[in-house]
């Protein structure tokens, strides 16, 4: 059985992540920073770009909790 890399102690500043959505689409993140909110949750605040065969839209800025980020992301 393989087991998936924990990105929680890998995820850096600058560095890109990417999601697969569906056939022929993936999401991309770049990783703007990484905060505690005021309960002390590290958070991941990113560049959203979707990515499909014929173009690239970019989505805008979003917030996602840390475990969630590296549950959903692999290294690019």
């Amino acid at each position: 059985m393989f087991r998936r890399t924990n990105l929680k102690e890998k995820i850096a500043c600058g560095a890109v992540y990417c999601r697969n959505m569906r056939v022929n689409a993936r999401e991309e993140a770049r990783v703007i920073s990484i905060s505690d909110d005021e309960q002390g949750i590290p958070h991941v605040r990113f560049e959203k770009t979707l990515i499909s065969s014929h173009h690239k839209d970019p989505q805008g800025v979003r917030i996602l909790s840390l475990d969630t980020f590296a549950k959903d992301f692999h290294v690019a």
